[in-house]
């Protein structure tokens, strides 16, 4: 197993510039860009987050411990076979059933890539998940979208549809939707649950009573932020959060999770960006949760 799913990985430069083999955080690219439908280019995310990290500073604020001293375990990205969208969703199965048997010490986070790498990846993750908490501005619950039932815009539909009973929906920053996806929300409300741009301030404490004590995957789709704060995105939309009220509900999250078993952060677009503040923030959000990471493992709390 050791060399198949190795040999599915390219080398690129670390993350940041922090290499570290012996880091609790595991860095994974995944420039997957086959069903985007507005604004293509989000393969080019990964190489554009890693390059604005090595302009960032690491000391993380929210966590109060110098990620720069700890790096980072960046084993490349993920290979993606032009127009073979079945192989790339299987060659990201692959690398992370590899990550989890190798690896399973640490935490493992992607930098994406479009929407549906979210897919293989709990997949592979099994019954580890118990919440998929899910930063975004759509709910990507689509039955299909321009004749496709496997498409960005279909992710969480067909997360949902392989688990249904065993694993729990929670979006935060939505606000762009169709009436059947809400109806869809709603005739699940035992198992999706939701907080709009409307409310996500005044229930913070709401959101974090579904991750205490959870194994819990973190899905951060960018264009959850205003495009004031991420233009970069393959779908932009208006009246977003801002990237204070992120933080202020992620630290949370990342103090109150039982367990945190993966985060992906998703459909960057360089190609829409304006003065790389995009691919700056995803960076941003990087450092910041592996400062959660590190901090839980030097407190004692060794649940990551």
């Amino acid at each position: 197993m050791y060399n198949v799913w190795k040999h599915l990985l390219r080398d690129t430069f670390c993350f940041g510039g922090l290499c570290e083999e012996r880091s609790p955080i595991l860095i994974v690219g995944c420039p997957l860009d086959a069903t985007t439908s507005y604004k293509p280019g989000t393969r080019f995310a990964p190489l554009y987050i890693r390059t604005a990290a090595e302009n960032l500073e690491f000391y993380s604020v929210y966590f109060n411990i110098d990620v720069e001293r700890h790096g980072f375990h960046d084993i490349g990205d993920i290979f993606i076979p032009p127009g073979g969208l079945e192989r790339s969703l299987h060659n990201i199965e692959a690398v992370y059933k590899g990550i989890l048997g190798e690896y399973g010490e640490k935490t493992p986070l992607c930098i994406g890539g479009e929407h549906l790498v979210t897919l293989p990846i709990v997949k592979a993750m099994g019954n580890d998940i118990d919440v998929l908490l899910v930063f975004d501005a759509h709910f990507d619950l689509r039955e299909e979208y321009l004749g496709e039932r496997m498409s960005h815009a279909c992710v969480m539909r067909r997360i949902i549809d392989k688990r249904r009973n065993n694993i729990e929906l929670v979006y935060i920053g939505v606000r762009a939707y169709t009436s059947s996806e809400l109806m869809f929300v709603k005739n699940n409300n035992l198992s999706i649950k939701y907080y709009s741009i409307l409310d996500i301030e005044e229930k913070i404490n709401e959101i974090l009573k579904y991750v205490r004590n959870k194994n819990v995957y973190i899905s951060i789709d960018m264009d959850v932020f205003d495009p004031a704060y991420a233009p970069g995105v393959g779908n932009p939309e208006p009246n977003g959060i801002t990237p204070r009220e992120f933080f202020s509900i992620y630290s949370g999250v990342l103090r109150n999770a039982g367990r945190v078993v993966g985060i992906d952060v998703v459909e960057t677009n360089p190609l829409g960006d304006i003065n790389d503040i995009t691919s700056l923030l995803a960076a941003r959000i990087i450092v910041e949760t592996a400062g959660a990471i590190i901090s839980r493992r030097f407190s004692g709390h060794n649940s990551y």
